[in-house]
């Protein structure tokens, strides 16, 4: 144990410690000057770590614990190995310990690599079975897969990144094959103040997934494979990087509807800017928060056939989960503009964006041109501004995408089409207005 307040520890050979436990202590610092170390445990206690040169300094089979309080670390410092055979859960598990929740890091990961992680736990894949469940009105058993999100199931969660922390992600991410239904890559609960930017990727196991689980074709099966699944987090920024591939949704930014929550629910303050977002196989980014901006991105493929889509299989789905028993965590100042679409099963859907009585504009979406359905039912006090809006009615599921929505407004848009059938039931509704549309295609039942 290295506890002399105040020295400096200097690591100019190579050392193998045989997998013992390395303490450095308060405010004591570590520094490589050439040297190397492996088969260790190394803790910090508030210390702080200096790395000369641009070798790497950590062996593979090094663990980094403890606080740290340091203002940056590079993955340069990793030893890799090239291949899926190399899963670097590990690694990238080091990189993030030497960040914590209350000091300031920012996390390089800007080598030429490419990092194949993978889902710990390859246990019982029937979890369903063991969720409670109630008997709807049908007289059908519904499983209360919510409890997916409760402390039981963290060995679904891969990763979490600490509060206070910007990552500049400029490589690739790869997530192994697995044949569980549910999965969180990157947990983030009541965290603030996350920056990920950078021009690398992301990406879940959607493509390559094993569909081994008894539950492959029912309605349970991939709601819950998330990218971001952040609960009642505050001031996140994605920027210019993709994520895509997810069994569920690549990035869910929504207030918390668990039955145990202290203080607040709400999620507050989210920027995408020049994010990619492609082939989720649920919904692209699914939003329930105050203050989000999301500008210049683009979203593709998500929920069709070729993602193998799960509903409600969109682009972006406006829809805070639980809102009816918890208001607050409604959307509200949520602004949308500037954003593509190609070959998605729907671009847009919402459910309760907010409840009827909140009583003021929630959302809005402009000057942004859709290529599929948009899936708005059952839901209020939206804005589409300066919109091209391909259909309004799918004739796919039979049902009108705006008949049961109320304070919705349309200002400047153009309609490809439009149900004469239900024309005059939504545009003579005294809460939905339509400001300098154009209707297009008429569609007879």
């Amino acid at each position: 144990m290295l506890d002399k307040a105040g020295l400096t520890f200097v690591i100019k050979g190579d050392y193998t410690a045989n997998d013992a436990i390395l303490y450095i202590g308060n405010q004591q610092e570590l520094v490589f000057d050439g040297g190397r170390i492996d088969h260790v445990i190394l803790v910090g206690r508030h210390s702080k770590l200096k790395v000369k040169g641009a070798k790497p300094v950590f062996g593979k089979n090094v663990i980094i614990r403890g606080v740290w309080d340091i203002e940056e670390a590079h993955d340069g410092w990793f030893e890799y190995e090239e291949g899926s055979g190399f899963v670097a859960n590990q690694l990238i598990k080091n990189m993030l310990a030497f960040s914590n929740d209350v000091t300031f890091c920012h996390l390089y990961f800007e080598e030429d690599r490419t990092y194949y992680f993978e889902l710990p736990y390859q246990g019982n894949a029937r979890l369903g079975d063991v969720f409670t469940y109630h008997i709807n009105d049908k007289g059908e058993k519904k499983r209360h897969y919510g409890e997916l999100y409760d402390d039981d199931y963290s060995f679904l969660r891969i990763f979490t990144i600490p509060s206070n922390t910007t990552i500049t992600l400029n490589n690739t991410w790869k997530m192994l094959p697995t044949g569980l239904g549910a999965y969180f890559v990157f947990w983030e609960y009541g965290k603030e103040n996350v920056t990920i930017e950078g021009k690398g990727t992301i990406a879940g196991d959607n493509k390559e997934h094993l569909y081994t689980s008894p539950y492959a074709g029912s309605k349970y099966y991939g709601e819950w494979g998330f990218l971001f699944r952040c609960f009642k987090c505050k001031n996140f920024v994605f920027r210019g990087i993709t994520l895509r591939d997810a069994f569920g949704d690549c990035i869910a930014f929504q207030g918390s509807h668990l039955p145990n929550e202290y203080e607040y629910r709400f999620a507050d303050g989210l920027l995408m800017e020049d994010v990619k977002i492609i082939g989720a196989r649920r919904n692209g980014v699914a939003i329930g928060a105050r203050n989000v901006m999301i500008r210049n991105c683009h979203f593709e493929g998500c929920g069709n056939e070729a993602a193998k889509g799960t509903a409600p299989r969109s682009a972006i789905d406006f829809e805070p989960d639980g809102i009816k028993h918890y208001p607050e965590i409604g959307n509200q100042n949520v602004l949308m503009e500037n954003c593509t679409f190609k070959d998605n099963h729907f671009d847009v859907a919402s459910y309760r964006n907010n409840l009827s009585d909140y009583g003021q504009l929630a959302t809005t979406v402009k000057n942004c041109v859709f290529t599929a359905p948009l899936k708005i039912e059952g839901t209020c006090w939206m804005r589409f501004e300066n919109c091209y809006i391909p259909f309004v009615w799918n004739t796919k599921d039979d049902r009108s995408l705006l008949l049961y929505s109320k304070h919705m407004e349309f200002v400047n848009c153009e309609f490809g089409q439009w149900d004469t059938s239900i024309r005059s039931k939504v545009t003579t509704k005294s809460t939905n207005i339509f400001t300098n549309c154009k209707f297009n295609t008429k569609i007879e039942k």
